[in-house]
């Protein structure tokens, strides 16, 4: 005997539909039955059946239903299962039936399913915007079924697109029709296209405090200049006017001017499809703080946290600095377990264009974490999430590690987007919720490279980012980082396949291996060197920004002195091949904002590396290297920076040190305005006159770039240093140096890392030889 559910009555919301079950009732042939008096009772199938065209799979469908077989049967969980699938937009009707089963009940859900997609079409729109074109910018892929949002979310994709070419008024609706499949539709998105406006100025009226190109840096709608091919400038996209304006306020009351206004932007025609943007601005006066002050707080003392305030008495007001105080006084409550501390600044006159702040917290109450919970990873180990995850269960709840989670999982780069959450858990406890979408980690790249030092390069690189060397034939999901790389030139022939586990035996170690040969050309004229061995390293954190590396490294070196050298060259002592065991020891400090552009910050680094003695092998030599980069962010997003190196090498046994340890100069990153390695002593009695190397090595380049576009910068150098044949001889007695004026393109379809293209000339050159006129340097210019 099947008895029905009485279905939920349907409310309309938005496009999409919300169901409510208010009241379940079964009636029976032979009398009465009430959904109550199933209660409790234990659920034997739940069974799916569908009303029309099935255009979901069932598998589908069951992940929102709670109610499984062997589990006792509630009301409530029908409730929430009827919610759960009208809320995923792929039900347009469900009707619970319930059949007992002896002692048991069967339950079977009588579903509708949404129509599938058939086809996608346009009306409206005109010759300039193809069918196609807007079907691929829609994201919307035929043969699935449709929920409300995935449509909205399409229509503002084309929306987005219009406004992109200047339709800032561009509006799309949409319509269904069958279609000529059974259980499936055609969506038609109807545009009405509005004008198209192109920016030809932005101009400000009333500004006196501070320039138009000033306020126009705030705002992210730009004029259309000379490169608005690349930088798609002078395209009108009105959502962000809004956010414009009040950006350009901000920048008033960051510094001072408390009651800046604007009553909104003009649009003024110039023909040709082209405006003009007003923008007036009332800026009023400039006001100060007199006084900072607290309102009553049990968990700090003012005296706390008055020394990490950044706006102060008799400091120009700023609302920057009033955000980044609030965000500081959370910071410390969210440090305590206090997740629900809420500041409020309040604002008060204090005389003539002064004011009073005083910040109100509401405290809360102080939290445990809960449980965490991960979502959204298919393919990355929960582990490999939950390690980065300062927060366990019973710690106290901590609303600034919640930031340092979010942090520490983008910058593993497995991830295209990453929540970090809390949110109520038991009394007294809060539960952690970190949601990843997932993207590839893996790349293959195959092309042809050029640089100024070794020519024409063909290469093959595949990494992969989140690998798994214990996942046979899917090698993804746990957290090492795999690359194998091959260069084949003219001028060199490398390969290298290396492995690094960051987390050596669940601990934050990261264990590293690389197996390689390197046959090298360009090095010099005189001779060919070819590198074969493998290195494994150890590398421990010390702080969020400082670590240690120890490295192991054995290698056969084979240096092939050409023929034709002479006899009394020096580069004949070095002939022969050698195998190097080494053991190096590096120290890293690095704050810098970022690696790839920096603009602020600073990175240290110290190695020593000892070769032979008790670790074996041909070579005994020992290196002490120290090197430093210093960048700060100057005024019109201009950075300037200093990068610098002291290194000295010697002889452990007193014996000659060899060409491959010996230190160079020159060429892209170093001496820029002369040839790669071809500053230093040279091989003068020898008859080659190539330079040779030192022992003692030293220089600095200071370097000033500025914004051209977003992806182009501008630049200025000076380069200088010395290379002296003594060991630990740091006297700058005979400097090198050169100036010169580059490029720098960062080009995120060809690479990340910028492009760096530089022409430098020498200005002071000890060594004629040396000097061979001006240089042209092409490198990646990267920071790592």
């Amino acid at each position: 005997m099947r008895l029905p559910l009485s279905p939920p009555p349907l409310v309309a919301s938005g496009l999409g539909q919300f169901a409510a079950l208010t009241s379940i009732s079964v009636l029976a042939l032979a009398g009465t039955v009430h959904a109550q008096d199933f209660e409790g009772k234990t659920i034997s199938e739940v069974a799916i059946r569908y009303r029309g065209v099935k255009t979901v799979d069932e598998s589908r469908l069951r992940n929102f239903i709670s109610s499984k077989a062997g589990t006792p049967y509630r009301t409530e969980k029908l409730d929430d299962d009827i919610k759960a699938l009208y809320n995923s937009g792929l039900v347009t009707d469900i009707r619970w039936l319930a059949e007992p089963v002896g002692d048991q009940v069967k339950l079977i859900a009588e579903v509708t399913t949404q129509p599938s997609l058939h086809a996608v079409g346009f009306l409206g729109n005109s010759s300039s915007f193809k069918d196609q074109t807007l079907a691929k910018e829609s994201k919307l892929k035929a043969g699935g079924p449709l929920s409300d949002a995935e449509i909205l979310e399409a229509r503002r994709n084309i929306e987005k697109y219009y406004q992109g070419y200047g339709y800032p008024d561009v509006t799309v609706t949409h319509r269904f029709q069958p279609s000529s499949e059974p259980g499936s539709s055609d969506l038609i998105f109807v545009i009405d296209e509005g004008l198209k406006n192109e920016i030809r100025h932005i101009r400000f009226e009333g500004n006196k405090a501070f320039t138009t190109p000033e306020l126009k840096k705030e705002m992210k709608v730009k004029e259309k200049g000379w490169f608005s091919w690349l930088t798609k400038s002078g395209r009108f996209e009105s959502s962000k006017l809004g956010d414009d304006v009040e950006a350009v306020l901000d920048y008033y009351r960051s510094k001072g001017y408390l009651r800046a206004s604007s009553p909104g932007i003009r649009r003024e025609p110039v023909g040709d499809g082209r405006v003009d943007l007003i923008i007036p601005i009332n800026e009023g006066e400039k006001y100060t703080v007199k006084g900072v002050s607290f309102g009553k707080m049990t968990v700090f003392k003012p005296d706390e946290l008055y020394p990490a305030l950044t706006l102060n008495g008799n400091d120009a007001y700023s609302s920057k600095k009033m955000r980044a105080d609030v965000t500081m006084i959370r910071s410390y409550y969210g440090s305590r377990g206090y997740a629900d501390a809420q500041v409020r600044p309040e604002i008060t006159d204090a005389g003539p264009n002064q004011v009073n702040i005083k910040y109100f917290v509401t405290e809360g109450s102080r939290f445990r974490v809960g449980q965490v919970h991960i979502e959204g990873n298919t393919k990355t180990k929960d582990k490999v999430i939950r390690r980065e995850i300062p927060l366990e269960p019973g710690d106290w709840f901590n609303s600034v590690e919640l930031e340092t989670t979010k942090n520490r999982l983008t910058n593993l780069q497995y991830f295209s987007e990453v929540q970090a959450t809390g949110s109520p858990g038991g009394s007294g406890y809060r539960d952690v919720n970190v949601l990843v979408e997932e993207k590839s980690t893996g790349t293959v790249g195959v092309g042809v490279g050029f640089s100024s030092i070794d020519s024409v390069v063909g290469f093959l690189n595949l990494e992969q980012a989140n690998f798994d060397l214990f996942n046979p034939w899917n090698f993804t999901g746990g957290g090492q980082r795999f690359a194998m790389n091959l260069r084949l030139g003219s001028e060199r022939t490398d390969f290298s396949i290396s492995l690094t586990e960051p987390w050596f035996m669940d601990k934050k170690l990261a264990l590293g291996g690389e197996l390689f040969y390197r046959q090298s050309d360009y090095f010099s004229d005189e001779y060919q060197q070819t590198n074969v061995g493998a290195a494994i390293s150890l590398r421990k954190p010390l702080t969020e920004k400082s670590s240690v590396k120890l490295e192991y490294r054995l290698e056969n070196i084979d240096i092939d002195v050409d023929s034709d050298v002479p006899v009394a060259s020096v580069f004949h002592d070095d002939d022969g091949k050698y195998v190097r065991s080494a053991v190096s020891l590096d120290y890293i400090y690095d704050n810098r904002d970022s690696t790839l552009l920096p603009r602020v910050g600073h990175r240290f680094d110290a190695s020593a590396s000892l070769a032979g003695g008790p670790f074996g092998g041909d070579v005994d030599t020992f290196t002490l290297s120290l090197r430093g980069q210093k960048y700060w962010n100057l005024k019109w997003d201009s950075i300037f920076s200093i990068n610098g190196e002291l290194a000295f090498v010697d002889s452990v046994k007193g014996d000659r040190v060899p060409v491959f340890d010996r230190l160079f100069l020159g060429g892209g990153r170093t001496l820029r305005g002369f040839e790669f390695r071809d500053v230093g002593p040279r091989d003068n009695p020898g008859g080659t006159d190539e330079a040779i190397g030192g022992k003692s090595l030293g220089y600095v380049s200071f370097e000033y770039t500025v914004p051209i576009i977003e992806t182009v910068r501008a630049a200025v150098f000076y380069d200088t240093g010395f290379v002296n044949s003594g060991a630990w001889d740091p006297a700058p007695d005979d400097l090198y140096s050169d100036v010169g004026i580059g490029i720098r393109l960062t080009l995120p379809a060809i690479s990340q890392v910028p492009l760096a293209l530089d022409y430098a000339v020498p200005v002071s050159s000890p060594d004629d030889e040396a000097d061979k006129g001006g240089q042209f340097n092409f490198y990646l210019n990267y920071g790592f």
